[in-house]
């Protein structure tokens, strides 16, 4: 097992843990390759019922880049490391199944960007969030500017990034950045009865879902309609679909085979 990347397996659920609490859990270019790496054998284990990411200690979900890594690098050298966050986050975005980032601590820069490639974002309410890359000459790189956008949309979009201002994760989940924000002693309780939750519905439907909400999302209505429409006619030829209709009417727990 990796030292800077843990995972596990509890109950259908993959935990992943970014662990370099001493760098505030900085996305180094040898975590992003793992994390990569990892993202594409959850995307293929068809066991796996959800997925929820989190940050080692209790300062940091992810401070961003390390962009200590990179002192002493030419510009122009630099496109390998900015190829592995982008490559991770993307890895991670295209999992398809539900995924959860957990935040206790600071989400900032890239560490927002892979926490927005999630589907869920649960945080305490000390974390705090930013895109501070406007305050060095650059912006978000890695999909964040449009998630983002897409989240909070277009006025509170270019308040906080173009200002660079750190956030609360009260104010985060009043503008819909995040999902939930619970006590400090809370968090890992509220995630874990989340990632249980969606363990127990049809996996099938849950990936057919996302991929609807996804890619619906950045197409016209009528377009976005007829997928819908597509997807939902495959499903009622599906066995988790049968076995729940007949679960239902026979008033038991379903048993989804994820076909």
């Amino acid at each position: 097992m990796s030292e800077i990347l843990l995972h596990e397996h509890r109950d259908g659920v993959a935990w992943v843990t970014l662990n370099r609490p001493e760098a505030m859990n900085a996305l180094s270019r040898a975590l992003n390759l793992e994390l990569m790496e990892l993202a594409w054998k959850l995307a293929d284990d068809a066991a796996l019922r959800a997925v929820v990411i989190t940050g080692a200690g209790d300062r940091a979900f992810s401070a961003g880049a390390d962009l200590r890594e990179r002192k002493g690098v030419a510009a122009e050298d630099t496109g390998p490391f900015v190829s592995a966050i982008s490559g991770a986050i993307d890895a991670v975005a295209r999992i398809p199944r539900p995924t959860l980032a957990l935040v206790n601590g600071v989400a900032f820069g890239g560490g927002l960007e892979l926490a927005l490639a999630c589907d869920f974002r649960i945080a305490t309410r000390r974390s705090e969030f930013a895109f501070p890359e406007v305050r060095l000459g650059m912006i978000p790189g890695s999909g964040g500017t449009q998630r983002a956008l897409r989240l909070i949309g277009m006025t509170r979009g270019k308040l906080f990034m173009m200002t660079g201002q750190r956030i609360s994760a009260e104010r985060a989940e009043a503008w819909g950045l995040i999902t939930q924000c619970v006590a400090d002693d809370m968090l890992g309780e509220a995630v874990g009865a989340l990632a249980g939750e969606l363990a127990e519905r049809a996996p099938l439907a849950l990936r057919t879902l996302k991929t609807v909400l996804d890619r619906g999302a950045d197409a016209p209505l009528d377009t976005a309609l007829e997928l819908e429409r597509k997807a939902y006619a495959w499903l009622r030829s599906t066995h988790d679909y049968e076995e729940g209709v007949k679960s239902f009417v026979e008033k038991r727990a379903p048993r989804y085979r994820g076909r």
